[in-house]
């Protein structure tokens, strides 16, 4: 049992990120005792030996009437420790990560608070900055201002709190996890053909000439066009969703595919197709049959569509012959909000959200390649819901960082290990409507390849 001696307040806080860092990720029990100290103390129950692993107390040491506000954020710029940037720690001016003193071993870094930080989106309740559509974007965030964007950070912490328990006590074992690739596609087209006026379709056709240059697609939407008009929609250049099932079952990896439901008021956001559409319906149902996933896709972040949104998914999917023990999916846009969207998703009873990576930059959001649970900042309360890791999206390599297909690669097989070396998890995001050409198809099959490599 490690015992963790800390200073009064934030008691529900300390005990969620103790149960997130040393009992998830540690696979250490634990107990918080209240004490006089300033900073946090570990040691072992009934060890009686004196070691033990102390580290500053900052984050939960804000004054209760400044939490989240200002004064919750880090300040900046942030200190480095051996390469590694310190969101909360001693004020001690530069040196290492670590002082060994005897039988104590002295971390400069507020492991818990750091993590805290990260994890709970902490800063999203402070920064008020959003884009166009509602997002808090990567170039608010700390980690994008401060370089570490693309470093798992809290994986980091946790390795640096392993090192110093691991010097004291060999004997302790940590579980090991092993490196996984999650393929994700959000379902907002399903065909290009669908809930699009001639107009749009034309619109289509000369973007596909003048913009993307690509004879090949032109003719297929032209024929699929054709092949429309007499319910064949086999042609249809987003209708790639066997493609995208078969680099999937090549690797033994089950995709998830998400479907938006719960459309809103006239004038609001659009959803391009029905689930009771008959094509929708049987595509719902190929998926299951081919052993990948159904999840969900909400167009906003308004709680009564969500929930109506879901119970239609899952009619539809109880129709199609969909048995799923897990629920869960992605906002649409990657809109979110701290923390309406987790409660929400609590209350809809799914299981997990899969949407908290930047739509302007690849990278690690939470600062983790793991699944953790999530955190309620303004009822104080962890959630039985998990946030699942989500690093890499078409769009964003392509469309917002605009990267060759080379580079796209560069940069999604860099975080790819990342999350390799913590032995988390490699995420992407490709849309189904991002892979209507051959060349897109290969740059996909490349990336799914490259990331699964031993």
């Amino acid at each position: 049992m490690l015992v963790v001696e800390a200073p009064a307040g934030y008691e529900q806080e300390r005990r969620y990120i103790l149960d997130v860092v040393v009992r998830d990720r540690l696979g250490l029990e634990w107990r918080l005792e209240r004490s006089q100290r300033s900073d946090v103390r570990l040691s072992f129950e009934g060890a009686g030996d004196g070691r033990s692993v102390i580290m500053p107390d900052v984050l939960f040491s804000v004054p209760p009437d400044h939490w989240l506000g200002p004064a919750s954020l880090p300040r900046r710029p942030l200190a480095r420790r051996e390469g590694l940037p310190v969101l909360f720690g001693s004020d001690a001016p530069g040196g290492p990560l670590t002082r060994a003193e005897g039988d104590t071993i002295a971390l400069e870094v507020d492991v818990l608070g750091s993590c805290f930080f990260m994890l709970s989106r902490l800063e999203e309740r402070v920064v008020a900055t959003r884009d166009s559509y509602g997002r808090f974007p990567a170039s608010a965030s700390v980690a994008h201002g401060e370089g570490f964007l693309r470093v798992p950070i809290v994986d980091r912490y946790v390795d640096v709190l392993w090192a110093a328990l691991a010097r004291l006590w060999p004997r302790l074992e940590r579980p090991l996890r092993s490196y996984r690739v999650m393929l994700t596609h959000d379902v907002d087209d399903p065909l290009a053909s669908l809930g699009r006026t001639p107009t749009q379709l034309a619109l289509q056709l000369g973007a596909d000439m003048i913009v993307r240059r690509d004879a090949a697609v032109a003719l297929r939407r032209v024929r699929s066009w054709l092949g429309w008009r007499r319910g064949d929609r086999r042609l249809d250049p987003y209708n790639t969703f066997d493609f995208l099932m078969d680099v999937a079952d090549r690797h033994g990896l089950a995709a998830t595919f998400n479907f938006m439901a719960g459309a809103g008021p006239p004038g609001g956001e659009d959803i391009r197709y029905r689930l009771d559409d008959p094509w929708i319906a049987a595509l719902i149902a190929q998926i299951h049959r081919r052993g990948h996933e159904i999840g969900f896709h909400p167009v906003d972040l308004d709680p009564g569509r969500t929930l109506r949104g879901c119970r239609e998914l899952r009619a539809a999917a109880q129709r199609a012959g969909v048995d799923q023990s897990v629920w869960g999916g992605r906002q649409h846009y990657l809109r979110w909000q701290n923390p309406l969207t987790w409660s929400t998703w609590e209350q809809a009873g799914l299981d997990y959200d899969a949407t908290l990576a930047y739509a302007d930059q690849i990278g690690f959001r939470t600062g983790t390649c793991h699944e953790y649970r999530a955190y309620d900042l303004l009822e104080r309360r962890p959630l039985r819901l998990t946030e699942r890791p989500f690093q890499v999206m078409d769009q964003t390599l392509l469309e917002y960082m605009r990267l060759t297909d080379d580079e796209a690669l560069e940069a999604a097989l860099g975080i790819a290990a990342e999350c390799r070396r913590h032995g988390g998890v490699f995420s992407v995001l490709w849309h189904n409507s991002f892979v209507p050409a051959r060349r897109q198809q290969q740059a996909y099959a490349r990336l799914v390849g490259a990331a699964m490599a031993p």
